[in-house]
């Protein structure tokens, strides 16, 4: 078994706050922060619905000025940051040896939107400058890393759907290695028109307006994912970096990442390139998959992807093991398997598993498997989170919830 890591910090910007607490309890009864959109039109689209981001009021935490140079997703990363590195109350480290690696698929895009779109109307003098340095997809991460000084590794990931996670175990990858002793980790996104029109436009997402669209992983009515958007971070640290009294919420034990041979855009199609990542991590944890009590699953609501999870899940897993999924509640995106982490290290220290949101019947596909339909008292330590990138990126982590989970 490799080092585990400790996770000692929690942020949160969700779909139901900038808030543990409320993200908790979203999760806990059940219900969807899905609702219509108001940031832009969307009256043509197929899809009038999104899961937006709530209560958050950027200038709680951030000064005007700072963020007329920095879209929503900079603001987003830097309150999830801020909050993680509170709750986590770290002590002194070495200078150079804290670092952060975000996950995005979003960031960069809306101003480059709006940076091109000046400069095309009006020539160089009509681009705003103000936006220039965030038109790259790593600004996000950079204006992190100098808010609070995080000096050591500065990474940004981008794998799509699968961002959050993969960030999480690149993470995991730099603190083992020795490259840094603490490292805030997790994903971020946030959606714009044009990204949500492209969506759109490829019919993938679940049609309809609000109070008609469904996002229900799992279920038999399910006709594609919801977007959604967030923040959430993870104070990360080698066991070592930690004070005797410093608050642990779990230890990452192990993680996977593979690739399935997919199309362009397209979701795996085949179970078994993810019971193999699933596999891959549960190795590198030093267990076996009896010893997995729940599953955070990647299923979104799409026909083949919750499917072809389903039958991973089931080949792997036996039926004791609990299935849940936090996208019914928060949408697919970016930074949906960091905020699987947080969900399950928060709603284990409330000794509860979320249920799966929207889940009315179950598929025939998932008739074996064990899935939440209530909030379910917590059935043991051991987590598995799984992230799953359209186009083929296949993450799964390991995690083992509580103070002392690192044995």
């Amino acid at each position: 078994m490799r080092e585990s890591i400790a996770v000692t910090g929690i942020g949160v910007v969700s779909a139901f706050g900038v808030s543990r607490a409320t993200f908790c309890d979203g999760l806990l009864r059940g219900v969807s922060g899905i609702s219509g959109i108001t940031r832009f039109d969307a009256t043509r689209c197929r899809t009038q619905v999104l899961a937006s981001v709530t209560g958050f009021d950027a200038t709680r935490w951030i000064s005007p000025m700072k963020l007329r140079r920095m879209d929503q997703t900079g603001s987003f990363a830097l309150v999830a940051v801020q909050e993680a590195l509170a709750d986590a109350a770290m002590p002194a480290t070495v200078p150079g040896r804290t670092g952060v690696v975000l996950g995005t698929y979003t960031a960069g895009g809306q101003t480059s939107y709006e940076y091109l779109e000046g400069l095309h109307r009006g020539g160089p003098s009509g681009a705003p400058a103000l936006l220039f340095h965030s038109t790259v997809g790593n600004a996000a991460a950079s204006l992190a890393a100098m808010e609070f000084s995080l000096r050591g590794p500065n990474v940004t990931v981008s794998q799509k759907e699968a961002s959050g996670l993969a960030a999480v175990a690149d993470a995991v990858h730099l603190l083992r290695e020795g490259r840094a002793e603490v490292v805030v980790a997790g994903g971020v996104d946030a959606a714009f028109d044009v990204f949500f029109r492209v969506h759109d436009r490829f019919n993938v997402m679940s049609p309809g307006a609000p109070g008609t669209a469904v996002s229900c992983p799992f279920d038999r009515r399910r006709n594609g994912f919801v977007m959604g958007e967030g923040a959430f971070a993870l104070v990360m640290a080698r066991p070592d970096a930690l004070a005797p009294s410093q608050r642990i919420y779990g230890h990452v034990l192990g993680v996977g990442t593979a690739g399935a041979t997919v199309a362009l855009n397209a979701w795996p199609d085949d179970s078994r390139s993810i019971a193999r990542v699933m596999q891959l991590a549960i190795d590198d944890a030093g267990l076996q998959p009896d010893d997995i009590d729940v599953v955070f699953a990647a299923a979104n609501s799409t026909p083949q992807l919750d499917r072809v999870e389903a039958e991973a899940l089931a080949a792997l897993f036996t039926p004791a093991t609990l299935v849940t999924s936090v996208k019914g509640s928060i949408g697919e995106c970016g930074a949906a398997g960091a905020a699987s982490c947080a969900a399950a290290l928060l709603c284990a220290e409330l000794g509860q598993v979320p249920p799966v949101a929207g889940l009315l019947a179950a598929d025939d596909c998932a008739a074996t498997l064990n899935l939440a339909r209530a909030a379910t008292p917590w059935p043991g330590p051991n987590v598995l989170v799984n992230s799953i990138g359209s186009g083929g990126s296949l993450v799964s982590v390991v995690m083992r919830a509580g103070a002392a989970s690192g044995a």
